[in-house]
């Protein structure tokens, strides 16, 4: 996983304007969390999601980047996690499309009392392993993505479904002759503000859906069949699941794209000093001169409908932006604040972790299963106006908890 550090390092940008910053960290070199070589389970058992952090009842942290066998490191700081092998969920591999029951992910997670816990996860019908279910054959073709609700009553030790339909979800049945994969996908992380639990997924094109970030709501008393979308105007969207009934109008169904986020943002912080929601992207865009660049873009916003791009983060190639002449690729960015108070350690101060899945490139420039998770520092001053950059290193500040 070490291959191309070096010319993976130096393509980490500092941001503009602050060339005295020091030296940019070296992504290849960078601290693991998580170290395929050393803690895997089994030779899937890889980070293939953002990670996610809770504290539990009893003060310890606990850390998912779930995959379709979703397992779960505990310790008692969250740099000091060791890695627990029970599958704490799978889907069911369930052949029907109206299950929504196939290979799902742990992708979110949320509790206020590190007891009950509550989750989405990102359910992939993959009908190519189906026989019949897809005339294609292909994953990416006959790949249908909906977003479920699970549940653990044991402080993260299991999740299982809920029952119902699903949280995001498609108002047309699946087609056996689709050519591209279609859906809602990648929760980011739930998080609360004002009273209101949020979490952004990502649509795909489809009929009356349009392509781009879509934002869900919720009370945070309330269920899984309560959250709603955004639809240009306010929370009023609601899916419809076609399996369980005729959807009369389902082009009401679907849900608005907020307006300047092209890629999904898969994670969202507050920082309370400034009022704001920090949030990371995984994307190939262009910076201010014009320039097309892969890696990590920062937002900011204060009304989460509303984002301002405030650029790279760090470039990098990624997942589907590959460099096959670097030996690695990145994905799954994710922030949080180790010292946080907080029991999603999601309110942050001005300094916390940027996270990332590291992926090694076989020769054939594919990725197989050797995939660390790595932490870097991230300085994001409490100012307004402030933008982040990449550091070497972070303060060390001792938690109390600890």
């Amino acid at each position: 996983m070490r291959r191309g550090a070096g010319r993976i390092a130096a393509a980490v940008l500092a941001w503009a304007g602050m060339a005295d910053a020091g030296p940019a960290p070296d992504l290849g070199a960078a601290p693991l969390l998580f170290d395929w070589s050393a803690e895997r389970c089994g030779r899937w058992d890889i980070p293939d999601a953002p990670a996610r952090f809770w504290r539990d009842a009893e003060g310890r942290i606990h850390m998912i980047a779930g995959s379709d066998q979703s397992r779960q490191s505990v310790g008692p700081a969250a740099d000091r996690l060791a890695r627990v092998c029970a599958v704490v969920h799978r889907g069911a591999d369930d052949p029907d499309p109206a299950a929504r029951n196939d290979r799902t992910w742990v992708s979110s997670i949320f509790t206020r009392d590190g007891l009950r816990i509550e989750a989405l996860g990102h359910m992939e019908y993959q009908g190519d392993r189906h026989p019949g279910a897809c005339a294609a054959g292909r994953y990416m073709a006959c790949w249908r993505n909906a977003v479920v609700a699970l549940e653990s009553r044991d402080g993260g030790e299991s999740f299982a479904r809920l029952p119902g339909p699903p949280v995001a979800a498609l108002p047309y049945r699946y087609d056996p002759g689709q050519t591209r994969r279609s859906g809602y996908f990648t929760p980011s992380n739930i998080f609360e503000a004002d009273g209101v639990l949020n979490v952004f997924v990502f649509a795909e094109a489809y009929d009356a859906q349009r392509r781009g970030a879509c934002l869900l709501r919720r009370r945070v008393d309330g269920g899984p069949g309560d959250w709603r979308a955004w639809d240009g105007q306010g929370f009023s969207a609601r899916f419809a699941d076609p399996y369980r009934g005729a959807v009369a109008d389902p082009d009401a169904h679907v849900c608005a794209p907020l307006p300047g986020l092209d890629a999904t943002l898969s994670s969202v912080v507050f920082q309370p000093a400034t009022g704001r929601f920090l949030a990371v992207s995984p994307r190939v865009g262009r910076d201010a001169g014009g320039a097309r660049r892969a890696g990590i873009w920062a937002y900011v916003s204060r009304d989460l409908i509303h984002w301002d791009d405030l650029g790279l983060l760090a470039e990098a190639p990624l997942l589907w932006a590959r460099d096959c002449g670097q030996g690695a690729a990145y994905a799954y960015p994710s922030l949080v604040d180790p010292d946080s108070p907080a029991p999603m350690l999601d309110r942050v101060d001005d300094h916390l972790w940027l996270t990332l899945t590291r992926m090694r490139l076989e020769a054939d420039c594919r990725v197989g299963p050797e995939r660390d998770l790595i932490r870097v520092h991230v300085n994001w001053p409490a100012q307004a106006g402030s933008r982040p950059e990449l550091a070497a290193s972070g303060p060390d500040r001792p938690d109390p908890r600890r």
